[in-house]
């Protein structure tokens, strides 16, 4: 590769020591729960159990056969927190083309970029960092998911891969694009970007490596895998809202365009409003940092009034249009006077792209937080993009860019310092409830109540899983009361 990529990868180390130190404390203290309690070491048989009955994602697979009890052993914790912290490396990789280095502006991004991961509302972080059946089910599967995009991505780059490294490339692209694409129904999407980028480079006449296409088969027979899993099928009728592909057919072009709609409605109206404001700052900056006019101004303003008009009064998909729109249109009329900013337009371009397809990916049935992290990859994308910009254009100001450098930093730590307290905070009201069990036990009482507070947190992104509530008779009330050897559990 060349040697920017791997210039100075100190930084980079320390980096990823910093947030795989904070997640191994995360993954340390948390207590195993829900889903993941109570289970055992299982063989392949009830893996084949899931995929035909219930989930058959590859991550789900190994949950249910090693995963949940791995969460109960000091194996869990250093390996989850390797994957999570891995994760956000990678996603700085797949942004910037390389590593983060020594300066203001990697080391400003990358603390930005984990702290909205752990803020964003959107998706829950708890549930994809630390607790078990989230990390086998989503964390794992972005790590092999980016892993897989990323030499595409560097490739896009003109980032040269040597011959050993091309080679290793291609034979590890048959079991980790089998692996990523087992492990998402998201997968499609993908799918679709891989496909359409092929298309680009032949009409560009682009020599593509064999890997890019290796990568690509053997992704789609781990995504058909999955799709054609059983128990997918049986596990959705227990959703009322869920429509099958015979079902989207048979609504015809009406009812198919009335569902598309419904689709981008019915998502988490908070992505919508990040969104807005992500795009609308970059909007201003643009204007008023770059060669300012009165002209230019009163564009961004209409532009800024247009979208506003598009989210509040519209339908959700016309604000993606639109905005799909003012990031075309800006990048085509930045283009002769600065390639710098019209080539942050066109990122913005491809974002939206990507938002449309990851948002229309849902139309069969929606998702919970959990499932959401894409929808989190995607403002980050718009958040990088301003502050490229910013750290670009006041590069010659090293006050500014001290001051930047140590907020971001400074909020990254205050807020990371917040999750953490609280995490060791419910750590502490878990053991207190295991010790009112025990003693309610050493009481002869086998019916028992515990404090539904034990499973409220202060940290709104703490978990999205289920926890006891007042039926004694139904999950996870029955699974916690088999646990702890009483006859029922109810959380009051």
């Amino acid at each position: 590769m060349r040697k920017v990529f791997f210039k100075n990868i100190l930084p980079s180390l320390l980096c990823f020591a910093l947030v795989y130190s904070f997640l191994l404390f995360l993954n340390a203290i948390f207590p195993t729960q829900s889903d993941d309690i109570g289970r055992k070491l299982e063989g392949i048989q009830r893996a084949i159990n899931s995929y035909m009955t219930w989930n058959g994602r590859i991550g789900e697979l190994m949950l249910v056969t090693f995963g949940s009890y791995l969460s109960t052993t000091l194996f869990y914790a250093p390996l989850n927190s390797f994957i999570g912290a891995s994760v956000v490396m990678l996603i700085f990789v797949n942004i910037f083309g390389r590593f983060p280095q020594k300066s203001a502006k990697d080391i400003s991004c990358f603390a930005v970029f984990f702290l909205f991961i752990m803020f964003d509302k959107v998706f829950c972080f708890g549930s994809v960092f630390y607790w078990a059946a989230g990390c086998f089910n989503y964390l794992w599967a972005w790590f092999f998911i980016l892993i897989v995009i990323t030499p595409i991505n560097l490739f896009w780059r003109k980032i040269e891969f040597s011959k050993k490294q091309t080679i290793a490339i291609t034979m590890l692209s048959i079991p980790i694009g089998i692996v990523a694409g087992w492990s998402s129904e998201f997968g499609i999407v993908f799918i679709v970007l891989w496909i359409a980028s092929i298309i680009f480079a032949k009409i560009k006449k682009i020599k593509l490596p064999l890997w890019y296409y290796t990568s690509l088969v053997f992704f789609i027979a781990g995504w058909c895998i999955l799709y054609a899993c059983p128990g997918m099928r049986l596990r959705s009728k227990h959703f009322s809202n869920y429509l099958s592909i015979i079902d989207l057919i048979k609504l015809g072009p009406l009812g198919l365009t009335k569902r598309i709609f419904q689709t981008f409605n019915n998502f988490n109206g908070l992505f919508y409003y990040q969104n807005f404001c992500l795009l609308s700052l970059f909007l201003l900056l643009s204007s008023l940092l770059y060669k300012p006019s009165l002209k230019k101004f009163e564009s961004t303003v209409l532009a800024i009034f247009l979208m506003m008009f598009c989210i509040r009064s519209m339908p959700k998909l016309f604000f993606i249009f639109c905005a799909l729109f003012i990031c075309i249109m800006s990048a085509v009329t930045s283009r002769k006077e600065n390639i710098f900013l019209s080539n942050l337009f066109i990122a913005g371009s491809g974002i939206y792209i990507a938002t449309i397809l990851f948002i229309g990916a849902t139309i069969q049935i929606g998702i919970p937080r959990r499932a959401a992290f894409q929808y989190n990859l995607l403002n980050i994308g718009l958040i990088a993009i301003n502050m490229i910009f910013c750290f670009e254009r006041f590069a010659d100001n090293k006050k500014i860019t001290k001051i930047a450098t140590t907020c971001c930093i400074s909020f990254t730590l205050l807020f990371s310092i917040f999750v953490g307290t609280e995490c060791l905070h419910m750590n502490r009201k878990w053991k207190s409830m295991e010790n009112t069990i025990a003693e309610q036990k050493a009481k002869g009482i086998n019916n028992v109540i515990i404090d539904e507070s034990t499973f409220r947190s202060r940290y709104w992104n703490y978990g999205d899983w289920e926890n006891p509530g007042t039926d004694s008779s139904v999950w996870p009330n029955t699974t916690y009361a088999n646990y702890y050897g009483v006859e029922s559990l109810v959380a009051k």
